[in-house]
């Protein structure tokens, strides 16, 4: 599925950029990292779209939640071109007050409602529109004039009188002209971020997908494949055998019962892992590791550190003389750590975490 936009988001305790439409770990993983407060809705930015910049002129972007952006981005992705250009016609049908934008829930009714219209390609004034509807007998009026009549016409007051009557509007690429009510759509979608009933999402090379882990009893066809959605979304991407992933899959399934995800996705992030073995390896050892996931960065080492040497008056009372950052920069390398959007990771027998990063690398190039 083609990408569509790129968001960033940010929160009282965190921040993420991310490609829409996103899979739904994907999507599940950011709100994960944003750390929402009880009631709190993250704030996003557009920040590219990628086949769509007429879009920042209609998207408010102070109003929606990101499922609700990432089902605009999911229904856009399935539009034809010609369908996008009818999308834009209508969003700029829309009578909204001087200064204000479409809200979401409604750009979402109108990518659904692109069939209710009618587009006329290379249509873009007025005297063109004009010119095109008398040929085509939607002005009865000129139908039996001579040619040569015929052409003294005003096309461009014509057209101009066709398209206020009706409401068109022109695109880039043509008019656009509703032919029915739209569809009301928005309100019947499930907006609610949900984890899928498998571990990883594997696509094969015919373009098929599996769900994985399989059902105990089936047989899966050995082969290439992709993992495009995973409980660890770091991994979407990477590539193996369908045996390997789906042996991964049940590892991450187990991981997920254990309540273990958030420490391997940290540990993934730190090892920089791009290889389903390399993955596979550090599932079993997990428990090798810790994760402080309060900690997140180098201000949250340095305020622990400190707690644990005074009192949390002490230390907040001296924090207002210390270059915070960079003692907790320190603080975390003495301690062979290292900081992951979801928290601190450390070793449990104290080998630095960079050890454990060069270690698995240079084995993940052996087994290659």
């Amino acid at each position: 599925m083609r990408k569509v936009f790129e968001v960033e988001a940010v929160s009282e305790n965190g921040g993420v950029q991310l490609n829409f439409p996103a899979e739904p770990y994907v999507l599940l993983d950011a709100l994960e990292k944003l750390r929402l407060e009880p009631g709190e809705a993250p704030r996003w930015e557009l920040l590219s779209a990628y086949d769509a910049g007429y879009i920042f002129c209609y998207l408010d972007q102070d109003d929606g939640s990101l499922p609700e952006l990432n089902a605009l981005a999911q229904r856009f992705a399935e539009l034809k071109e010609s369908e996008v250009t009818i999308f834009e016609g209508l969003a700029a049908m829309e009578r909204v007050p001087m200064g204000q934008r479409v809200p979401l829930s409604r750009l979402i009714d109108l990518a659904y409602s692109t069939d209710c219209c009618h587009l006329v390609e290379g249509v873009a004034t007025d005297a063109q529109l004009g010119r095109f509807c008398a040929e085509n007998g939607f002005i009865p009026e000129t139908e039996d004039l001579s040619d040569k009549a015929f052409e003294l016409l005003d096309f461009a007051k014509l057209g101009r009188e066709f398209r206020e009557a009706e409401g068109g509007v022109f695109t880039r690429v043509g008019y656009v002209q509703r032919k029915e009510d739209l569809k009301q759509v928005y309100k019947a979608l499930d907006l609610t971020p949900k984890k899928p009933d498998y571990a990883m999402l594997a696509e094969l090379p015919d373009g098929s997908r599996v769900e994985l882990p399989a059902s105990l009893g089936e047989t899966l066809a050995d082969g290439p494949a992709q993992c495009v959605d995973c409980a660890a979304p770091s991994l979407n991407g990477l590539a193996g055998n369908l045996s390997t992933l789906d042996y991964l899959a049940r590892r991450m399934a187990e991981i997920e019962a254990d309540g273990e995800m958030t420490k391997y996705k940290a540990l993934l992030a730190t090892a920089r892992c791009d290889d389903m073995i390399q993955a596979l390896s550090l599932a079993d050892e997990l428990d090798q590791y810790t994760l402080s996931p309060k900690l997140l960065e180098p201000e949250d080492a340095a305020m622990e550190c400190l707690k644990t040497m005074l009192s949390d008056d002490d230390a907040e009372l001296i924090a207002q003389y210390l270059d915070l950052h960079r003692y907790g920069e320190a603080v975390v390398e003495q301690d062979g750590g290292a900081l992951t959007p979801y928290g601190l990771v450390e070793c449990s027998n104290g080998q630095p975490m960079q050890d454990m990063e060069h270690e698995h690398s240079s084995d993940g190039m052996e087994m290659v």
